[in-house]
């Protein structure tokens, strides 16, 4: 008797799984057809995957890479699209102020004087402390591109931006707040590369407080716009809001909205961030506002997503040690049918338009939700079969 009961669940398991191994094959398959290689030639690179991906963004006013973080490749693909495109805006990871002053400091330093600044505060620049981040920037600076960041002010960035407003306030106790904000800023960060249990100063006590006390000062416009993120900033990291965090960079999409309607722009963020429909973290982001504006003005947007599946990439803090890329993760693990398709250490471009017409037609049909939230939010995966960690810009 208890055969014959527990026969049914048997056979609902054996055809769940069939059924899902036929489904992972149609992706496989529809991948197959739909995909390309190109190889890096100089400064550039050249095949018939290359030729896809530039015929599209070009035809696009916005162009959006969704990346893995801290390895060499992502920078150097940008850059070979941007020596291709000219683009009016580069919306990126970091917050507006840093963005200003890194674009400032590129402008108006000479090589020495800027290296000098790199060597003091280089560390603070988030994802661009890392050179071929940095040189990036610095490349599309020559290029004219507007660097626009959207991003809270990173936790140990309280210090380069009291650098700077310490220098143009004409408030005499600002200054002296500023300053002490700096000095205790570069202090926490020591100690925290020595203990990771200790905390960074931009979420202590004494950081609300000397905030606060700024926020009660006669200030410039600017002054109180920065000191207020700051305060927001804070309340990001203390509160772990992954949807404060959201609504501050749409907040600030939109309110440079009209320097960047109608333009050439170049987005490069995490990859959690940019699919034009639900974000793989459960919320409707920055690539989903970016798809929805350009649909309004019956235009578009070209959303990319690239990733390593094997090499190394870098630690977030200098000193600590490069990690290899996760062959396990759950990333990695939710694209094997899309994965299946590549072959070799030529880079490799999967048009994924084809496999959603196919789920939206009902000849597809996704189990994963992380693989099904990539194949509806982006158009493009680029994968680079081995990727290398980056280094930082500071000795």
């Amino acid at each position: 008797m208890k055969k014959i009961t527990i026969l049914p669940l048997v056979f609902s398991i054996l055809f769940w799984g069939l059924n899902s191994f036929a489904q992972d094959s149609l992706i496989t398959a529809s991948a197959l057809k739909n995909v390309s290689v190109f190889v890096k030639e100089f400064n550039s690179f050249k095949g018939p995957g290359w030729d896809k991906i530039i015929t599209q963004a070009k035809a696009s006013p916005n162009v959006l890479i969704g990346e893995d973080h801290f390895t060499n490749e992502t920078p150097y693909f940008t850059s070979a699209i941007a020596s291709e495109i000219k683009f009016d805006h580069f919306f990126c990871e970091i917050d507006p102020f840093t963005a200003r002053i890194l674009q400032d400091k590129i402008k108006t330093l000479s090589a020495v004087a800027l290296q000098k600044y790199l060597n003091e505060y280089g560390e603070t620049f988030s994802f661009y402390a890392f050179n071929p981040e940095f040189e990036l920037l610095k490349e599309l600076t020559k290029a004219n591109t507007k660097i626009q960041g959207t991003d809270q002010i990173l936790l140990i960035g309280d210090r380069l931006i009291c650098n700077e407003l310490k220098r143009s306030t004409k408030n005499k106790r600002a200054k002296a707040l500023y300053q002490d904000i700096e000095t205790n800023s570069k202090i926490y960060f020591e100690n925290f590369l020595k203990d990771q249990s200790k905390p960074f100063y931009l979420v202590t006590d004494d950081f609300d407080k000397k905030v606060t006390e700024l926020s009660g000062l006669k200030l410039s416009k600017e002054e109180q716009e920065i000191i207020a993120a700051l305060q927001l900033s804070a309340k990001i990291y203390k509160s772990g809001s992954h949807h404060l965090r959201i609504q501050l960079m749409k907040n600030r999409l939109m309110s440079k909205l009209s320097e960047w309607q109608g333009k050439k722009n170049l987005f490069k963020y995490g990859a959690n961030h940019l699919a034009k429909g639900e974000s793989l973290l459960e919320i409707y982001d920055i690539g989903n506002l970016v798809n929805n504006i350009a649909d309004s003005e019956f235009s578009g947007s070209l959303h990319l997503m690239i990733l390593g599946t094997k090499g190394t990439q870098a630690s977030p803090f200098k000193g600590f040690p490069d990690e290899k890329i996760d062959e396990q993760s759950s990333i990695i693990k939710s694209l094997k049918p899309l994965l299946a398709a590549v072959d070799g250490e030529q880079w490799h471009c999967l048009d994924l338009s084809a496999i959603r017409r196919a789920i939206q037609e009902g000849k597809i049909n996704v189990k994963n939700v992380t693989l099904s939230r990539i194949i509806k939010g982006y158009d493009l995966l680029v994968v680079v079969p081995t990727v290398s960690a980056s280094k930082f810009i500071a000795p």
